[in-house]
């Protein structure tokens, strides 16, 4: 199987999870937004510069570069480490990684070319 259709169809398991575990998620911009959207993420989302951030259990999925890192270190610092959930972001990252992207916009593209494929 084609290694980008398995992460499609492994981010699209991801995320079911996700529905069930965590309310919130904080991401950089609308199209991020519009991914997680397009995927299937039914929580809350909410964009990492807004000034109130929810208590409660959250997926910071800022890009895996440099500046999304950083974001998501001040967003978790700024949270406490108990409400922000790494497991969701790891995967994503390591998802995203086998084929080559580290934004979470690029979910979009995937969208495009599997979901008729697979649902």
């Amino acid at each position: 199987m084609d290694r980008e259709i398995e992460a499609f169809i492994e981010l699209k398991n991801l995320i079911e999870r996700m529905n069930i575990e965590v309310p919130y998620a904080i991401v950089e911009g609308k199209k991020d937004k519009e991914a997680l959207e397009k995927i299937g993420y039914k929580g809350k989302i909410i964009y990492a510069n807004r000034l109130r951030l929810p208590k409660e259990k959250m997926v910071i999925l800022t890009d895996f570069d440099e500046e999304g890192t950083e974001i998501a270190k001040r967003i978790t610092r700024r949270v406490g480490e108990k409400n922000v959930d790494k497991f969701f972001r790891n995967e994503f990252k390591k998802i995203l990684k086998s084929i080559g992207r580290n934004d979470i916009q690029s979910i979009v593209n995937l969208c495009k070319k599997y979901e008729k494929l697979i649902y």
